[in-house]
């Protein structure tokens, strides 16, 4: 390009710059096609402005096959400014995808997919299977646990991790070299070929049982969640929540499994959580034994048998009596209900309350009990529970 060029672009930068995030288009293959979708972050891979200055009308195509998730990049523009300053699209992309990637080359990638399938195998261990209804139709979908180790697992895991940038703000890569990860790939299994639903990514944490447990080869695990993405084109089908519950039910029925915890979940995964650890909560604890007047010990202890963490059984606790009390359940008041959560809420933010005079300290905790209570009904949305003959829930 011409000096004369630069400078007319220096003049129209507009024209010159691109949203990382309406630029990059994200495919995944299907039966029919192909499938598009956007990302919700691109500032991992382009800066925090999430701009890219120097080519005009820019497109850039990122494909995956829907089962191997074989990747295909492809990058488009109508003119590039011919300044060193210009990033290479290319180079930069490349950072975060494996070296399988293809590139440019559409009929290659295709070649490449079919070639891979002749004897590709899910490169994992399964786990189990279940049914949801997906668009008014009965689908089949499994859930594998995928094994690092292996060159497949590990290139699956390669394939798929770009996600994370893509879709989970503040999300990075895992170390896939420490042997304490899992991941936990979701496959709707309907038609002839699998399709990659979602996947979750999990850290053991290793726990010393004490001698006389440790001695005869035991071991306790406390389970994180880190990451966990369910791709756009199945997202509002409740498919999240399945697979949610599905591993966590799983890891409840290991013995070696003390407790589930998850890490910084965003907004939307809280919702999700918090409803399905509702509906199991029912399906393993009796509404009718919860009541503003349990003590510290029956908290704990159910807690732990439930194997869930203390922030976490707080809120479905507070959850199950907003509930009852909605459906006019049991003895509790709204007085009463209202009191057990402030005192809650107030022990969390002791120091910063105990600073503040008594009037403003009691706006201050009300304010909070209403915005919590608004935002437990929203998440009890429908949600009701068939009457147990012999319970009150």
């Amino acid at each position: 390009m011409s000096s004369a060029a630069l400078t007319a672009a220096s003049l129209q930068p507009e024209l010159w710059t691109s949203s990382s995030s309406e630029a990059l288009k994200l495919f995944v293959t299907n039966a029919e096609g192909a499938v598009n979708f956007q990302p919700e972050f691109t500032y991992p891979i382009f800066g925090d402005s999430e701009t890219i200055y120097g080519y005009k009308d820019l497109v850039i195509f990122l494909c995956f096959d829907h089962y191997t998730f074989y990747p295909f990049l492809n990058i488009k523009y109508a003119e590039k400014l011919d300044d060193p300053e210009i990033i290479d699209i290319k180079k930069t992309i490349d950072k975060f995808l494996p070296e399988s990637t293809i590139f440019k080359d559409e009929v290659k990638w295709v070649d490449s997919i079919n070639e891979e399938k002749k004897d590709y195998k899910i490169p994992g261990e399964y786990v189990e299977t279940f049914e949801k209804e997906v668009e008014g139709e009965l689908n089949t979908f499994d859930i594998y646990k995928i094994n690092l180790k292996d060159e497949a697992g590990l290139e699956l895991h390669k394939r798929l991790q770009i996600l994370v940038l893509l879709f989970i703000e503040a999300g990075s890569y895992i170390d896939a070299k420490d042997e304490l990860w899992d991941v936990y790939v979701l496959y709707n299994t309907t038609d002839d070929e699998p399709s990659i639903v979602g996947f979750t990514t999990v850290y053991n944490y290793w726990k010393y049982p004490g001698f006389e447990k440790f001695d005869k080869g035991g071991i306790e695990t406390r389970l994180k969640i880190s990451q966990f993405i369910i791709l756009p084109t199945y997202q509002g089908q409740r498919l999240g929540g399945e697979f949610y519950s599905r591993l966590f039910n799983n890891w409840y029925n290991n013995s070696n499994v003390i407790e589930i915890v998850v890490e910084d979940p965003n907004e939307s995964f809280d919702d999700l959580r918090d409803r399905s650890d509702f509906i199991r909560l029912h399906e393993n604890l009796k509404f009718d034994e919860v009541s503003s007047k349990i003590d510290s010990k029956w908290i704990r202890e159910t807690q732990r048998k439930l194997k869930l963490e203390k922030r976490q059984f707080s809120r479905l606790l507070e959850l199950v009596l907003l509930y009852k009390l909605k459906y006019k359940l049991g003895t509790d008041t709204k007085k009463d209900v209202r009191l057990f959560i402030k005192k809650r809420l107030y022990d969390k933010n002791k120091e910063g309350l105990e600073a503040l005079d008594e009037n403003n300290r009691k706006d201050k905790l009300q304010t909070a009990y209403e915005s919590l209570e608004q935002d437990y009904y929203r998440i009890l949305g429908d949600i009701k529970f068939a009457t147990k003959r012999g319970h009150e829930d």
